[in-house]
């Protein structure tokens, strides 16, 4: 069985401003990990960590605006989250090829969707075996 967090501890990094528990904390907010889902409390904590640099902020920060995870749906400033650190997060790729794919809430686009998954195939060493990579991997081998 898994540990519970520490979740005073966390909140007591996170408050005192430790870019890694704001960032943790905040994810455990947007999934409700070991908390009630917060979306006021994520966004608070992921932009904290985000303005810090923490990539993986970025990432759940884009999610909450693709989503409209208890702020406004804003397609275009989620793309503009995940291409910011599209460089160093495997995840952001995937959900760039993913947006320009479908084509929801911006026009699809076959080529920007097959740039941002053959980006994300070339990462298959450096991840898990997981849907994202089989979706990346499926999507460029239909092209």
């Amino acid at each position: 069985m898994a540990e519970s967090l520490d979740m005073k501890e966390l909140r007591e990094k996170a408050e005192s401003g430790f870019c890694p528990a704001q960032c943790f904390l905040g994810i455990c907010y947007l999934n409700g990990i070991d908390v009630e889902v917060n979306y006021q409390e994520a966004f608070r904590l992921l932009s904290a960590a985000a303005n810090k640099g923490a990539s993986r902020a970025v990432i759940n920060l884009a999610r909450m605006y693709e989503e409209g995870l208890g702020i406004q749906k804003n397609v275009g400033e989620a793309l503009r989250l995940y291409k910011s650190v599209s460089h160093a997060e495997f995840l952001a790729l995937v959900a760039l090829g993913r947006i320009y794919s479908r084509g929801t809430e911006v026009p699809a686009d076959p080529a920007e969707a097959f740039r941002w998954y053959s980006a994300a195939v070339k990462w298959e060493a450096r991840v898990a075996d997981c849907e994202e990579i089989k979706e990346a991997k499926a999507y460029v081998e239909r092209m």
